[in-house]
């Protein structure tokens, strides 16, 4: 796909990402030589949706433009973002407990700002959360979310982050997202989930089954309100995680 060019306006450089749904090119903007990300649905419908937007805020990477390319289908024009994902990151080194407050506050303003929406992201991942030089942005959102290819599992997300109460066939809701939050804060923290396995299947069974390890041996500059915070956050049972990101916040910042 490398040197195509999309509606006769943006020339594919290189791919910089790829998932279910689309590629994720650098392209050049041949109308003004800038250069920006585009992703490309990886199957192609005749006819795109008009999407209802709403305001973006600046915790989300930046929607600049979308549509249908005559032969490779529906496209959608991003800001280019220069950094690396939190799953780039954390293998590196885990994060301080500085890094990981900062990533915590900025993650909880792009979830905060789509919950305000009126929208529920369902798979906040550790590919999905991206730090520039200036702030972290989330990169997937919901209301730009491509068809998924066909015969694709009834499980929609990824295992490390899914809520219990999605492994057993429920809808994503505001607690979801809170409990995937967790599972990344404690993978920022320590270097590993809260549940692991060989499998998908063995991550979820361990999920449904067994408790989380206790953050707080895993850390080393941490204080135990800040790690205590995180279990509240991806506890099995709904009802004893935060009732909001609001909620969750106000608590972190008396922690």
């Amino acid at each position: 796909m490398e040197n195509t060019l999309i509606d006769g306006r943006y020339l594919l450089l290189t791919v910089v990402g790829t998932g279910g749904e689309a590629h994720v090119f650098r392209a050049r903007d041949e109308s003004t030589g800038g250069e920006v990300a585009i992703r490309l649905a990886l199957h192609p419908r005749e006819k795109t949706e008009e999407l209802a937007l709403p305001d973006f805020h600046d915790s989300w990477v930046q929607l600049l433009g979308f549509g249908t390319d005559a032969q490779h289908g529906p496209y959608q024009v991003f800001e280019l973002l220069e950094g690396q994902t939190l799953g780039q990151l954390v293998p590196q080194s885990p994060f301080d407990a500085e890094d990981w407050r900062v990533f915590v506050d900025q993650s909880l303003d792009a979830v905060e700002a789509l919950h305000n929406a009126g929208w529920v992201h369902g798979d906040l991942n550790a590919d999905n959360f991206f730090a520039t030089n200036v702030r972290w942005k989330l990169l997937e959102l919901p209301f730009l979310r491509l068809d998924p290819p066909k015969g694709r599992s009834a499980i929609f997300g990824s295992i490390y982050t899914l809520a219990p109460e999605q492994i057993n066939g429920a809808k994503a809701d505001t607690g979801s997202d809170l409990y995937a939050l967790g599972c990344l804060y404690y993978y920022a923290a320590c270097g590993a989930y809260p549940h692991t396995g060989q499998s998908d299947a063995e991550i979820a069974i361990s999920r449904l089954r067994f408790e989380p390890e206790p953050l707080g041996p895993k850390t080393v500059d941490f204080p135990a309100p800040w790690t205590g915070w995180v279990m509240k956050l991806i506890a099995p049972r709904m009802k004893d995680r935060f009732s909001s990101v609001a909620a969750a916040r106000q608590l972190l910042g008396v922690a």
